[in-house]
């Protein structure tokens, strides 16, 4: 029964923290993925800005670079505007002045029809296609045209409208300086970029993209999310930063768009999504780190609180368990008193209804004058040593209780048959056959024993013990010193005299 309680109260000291527990680590896990989750949009924004600032850099540095190229042609635009017919040698000589700035591989001079000269003395007709429609009408404009020097590939043009001349001052800028010029070593070397317009069409791409495809066709042709590409169309003009991630064969792309500042351009950057997930994961690392702390230190914080509670809590039915014991306790014999005596009976009586069990009832014979002739400490010590016997021959299952001054109840508990009940009987029969008490003049003590079977005599407490009650009294009209049952016949004599 004690064990069965015992498991019960560690059962409920385990469930009265279980729940709080998981409520515990619920809230942890909820609080914690919450968290990763914001330092996860977190990183990804930092990401994100990070690779439009540094497309933002680098399409400032193109877009210098081709100011300069402005800034160099507009002043020799005006001298060759003011020349007179047959001065080739020094058109010639101006024309070459601009290639000085290393940005320009070749310049020309040609009218409205596209006749004219270049900076090395040639006599040409360009191909005019395109720029008189983005003539701007006056001061220095680029556009993208080809250029038979370099194959009639497309390549970046300086154009600056003459008035008094009628004509035009171009300056070609091969996009593959840009390749010198700028230089990403902000990320690894599958790192790109590229020079597009409006409309999408490449003007540069240090890819193998061909400058006849259309970017953002091309975009829609191997990315995935075609809604976010249309909404970059959608956004153009641009007029901040926009980004998005786009698929080139194996790699995933994270593209960055930012305006050129000439025309309506803009400059694109293309960084490996690998890379991006690198520069994400050394901030995750940081991030896993601290989450990894936090846990360790909720968890151990956790842990100390239930444990120093589940400690506390056990020491307290701990001593709950000792005072109980001590008020079950009978302080001279230290057996169950009487109402432990019987709460512990009656415990046993209703959750054992099938088994069988035994109940005898003990009265120490001629008690009152041990009292008077030998004192009341002799008496205490006779009380005491029956208590000790009882201890020693019988159970710690077993109620062995003291319920009244000389009157003890031995309760013997799963009783299989008839031949342990005749057994357990003899026992107890045999307990006072030779029992003596005192240190130095050995006393013989005997008693009177009744017993009473459950369920057989009475299934109650209350019956069972009136049963053992009234074979008691049978034992002691044969002459006491005897073990009398409930339903023995009356009868005369003494343990002693059987013998």
């Amino acid at each position: 029964m004690k064990k069965k309680r015992k498991d019960s109260e560690t059962k409920g000291i385990l469930f009265q923290w279980l729940f709080p527990a998981i409520v515990f680590f619920l809230a942890v896990t909820v609080m914690l993925y919450n968290y990763g989750m914001t330092q996860n949009e977190s990183i990804n924004r930092k990401a994100e800005n990070s690779i439009a600032a540094v497309a933002k850099g680098y399409a400032a540095k193109a877009s210098g670079y081709l100011q300069r190229m402005k800034s160099a042609q507009e002043p020799v635009s005006v001298l060759l505007d003011e020349m007179e017919e047959g001065q080739d040698i020094l058109v010639e000589k101006c024309l070459s002045a601009l290639l000085s700035t290393n940005l320009i591989y070749s310049s020309a001079l040609v009218d409205k029809n596209g006749k004219g000269i270049r900076n090395t003395g040639e006599r040409v007709e360009l191909n005019l296609e395109g720029l008189k429609e983005a003539d701007a009408g006056s001061g220095t404009f680029y556009i993208c045209m080809k250029d038979e020097i370099i194959g009639n590939a497309y390549t970046i043009a300086a154009v600056t409208p003459l008035s008094h001349y009628n004509g035009y001052v171009i300056s070609y800028f091969k996009p593959e300086l840009l390749k010198k010029y700028i230089t990403i070593s902000d990320y690894d070397g599958r790192t790109w970029f590229a020079i597009l317009d409006a409309r999408g069409k490449l003007i540069y791409s240090s890819t193998q993209l061909s400058t006849e495809e259309n970017f953002f066709e091309y975009l829609k042709a191997n990315n995935k999310n075609e809604t976010a590409i249309e909404a970059i169309q959608d956004k153009v003009p641009l007029t901040k930063e926009t980004n998005l991630v786009a698929k080139f064969g194996k790699d995933e792309i994270y593209c960055a768009f930012t305006p050129l500042e000439v025309n309506d351009w803009y400059f694109a950057m293309g960084v490996t999504n690998s890379y991006v997930d690198t520069m994400k994961n050394s901030e995750l690392t940081a991030t896993r780190n601290i989450v990894v702390y936090m846990i360790g230190a909720l968890v151990l914080f956790f842990t100390l609180v239930v444990t120093v509670n589940v400690i506390n809590k056990i020491r307290y039915n701990d001593r709950n368990r000792a005072l109980e014991r001590k008020a079950d306790t009978d302080l001279l014999t230290e057996l169950n008193n009487k109402i432990a005596t019987e709460r512990k009976i009656r415990e046993y009586i209703n959750e054992n209804r099938d088994s069988q069990a035994l109940m005898f009832v003990f009265d120490i014979d001629n008690f009152k004058k041990i009292n008077d002739t030998r004192g009341h400490a002799f008496g205490d010590e006779v009380l005491r040593s029956i208590g000790m016997r009882l201890k020693a021959e019988f159970r710690m299952s077993d109620v062995i209780g003291r319920v009244g001054g000389d009157e003890f109840v031995l309760f013997l508990k799963n009783i299989k048959d008839e031949s342990v009940l005749k057994r357990e009987s003899g026992r107890v029969e045999d307990l006072f056959r030779d029992f003596k008490v005192g240190q130095y003049s050995k006393y013989k003590v005997t008693a009177s024993i009744g017993c009473a079977v459950f369920p057989k005599n009475a299934d109650t407490f209350e019956e069972l013990y009136k049963a053992a009650d009234k074979a008691l009294y049978k034992a002691k009209q044969r002459g006491k010193n005897q073990l009398a049952f409930y339903e023995d016949e009356e009868e005369t004599g003494s343990m002693e005299e059987k013998q």
